[in-house]
């Protein structure tokens, strides 16, 4: 696994751990505050507990919320890995329209979908549109994208109705970033991506090209300079011929 891999799946980890580590140590804070009240008001069967238990009591509920956090941690990693070890039948991204039609075929199956989501879900992203942007780069090249709009218009075929859209938005969700992206945030870049792939692949689509101009110079002919030459001692000599 390259570098960049292992620091995907080392995030994936932290933020899911982070996630869960924060739910339990709210758990945890209602707990202690549950049990400072029992102490401050004891129950009839208690007043014979001392002060002293209680210091003892935090840490036995300390080390006991470390070893779930442990337990948690280790479950998130096993999982994380676990899916990092499935992989993919597709070879990503597509460069041929044909590819996209195998690839449509091979995502009629749900098992399919849900790896390609959670592979996809890992391409990171600082925004929305920075994550959907990385999502289209490692799916289809410039050369498909050219071919695509998103609702098919023209000689184009449609992005918006293949599978591999509705698993590009499902990775998109599963990001830091995009839990709370709406359907058409995400419509929106990747019609912007869509509409730009032909500029982008150096020099096919539909990006102009000019050809070089060409600077033709006459031919030389020394006849030419000879009567020039003759013509202008004429003039000096004041031998003027008029032809009429």
């Amino acid at each position: 696994m390259d570098p960049s891999s292992v620091s995907r799946v080392n995030w994936a980890i932290n933020r899911r751990a982070e996630g869960l580590v924060s739910k339990h140590m709210a758990d945890m804070a209602q707990r202690r505050s549950a049990v400072s009240e029992e102490d401050i008001h004891p129950l009839p069967g208690d007043l014979s507990r001392s002060a002293e238990d209680i210091p003892g009591r935090a840490e036995e509920e300390q080390q006991r919320q470390w070893e779930v956090l442990k337990d948690l941690q280790a479950r998130i990693h096993g999982q994380v890995c676990e899916e990092e070890d499935e992989p993919l039948d597709i070879d990503l991204p597509l460069r041929t329209m044909e590819q996209l039609d195998e690839t449509e075929q091979h995502l009629e199956d749900t098992e399919a979908q849900k790896r390609m989501v959670s592979h996809l879900s890992r391409m990171g992203g600082a925004t929305v549109d920075d994550a959907v942007r990385r999502l289209m780069h490692a799916v289809l090249s410039f050369s498909v994208g050219s071919e695509l709009n998103w609702v098919g218009r023209g000689q184009k075929r449609s992005f918006r109705n293949t599978r591999l859209q509705g698993v590009l938005f499902r990775a998109l969700k599963r990001t830091p970033v995009g839990k709370e992206a709406t359907h058409h945030q995400f419509a929106d870049v990747v019609k912007k991506w869509l509409r730009f792939a032909p500029f982008r692949q150096r020099g096919s689509g539909r990006r102009p090209h000019w050809k070089p101009v060409e600077f033709i110079c006459p031919k030389y002919d020394s006849s030419v300079e000879d009567q020039d030459q003759l013509n202008h001692n004429q003039l000096d000599s004041g031998e003027i011929q008029v032809t009429i």
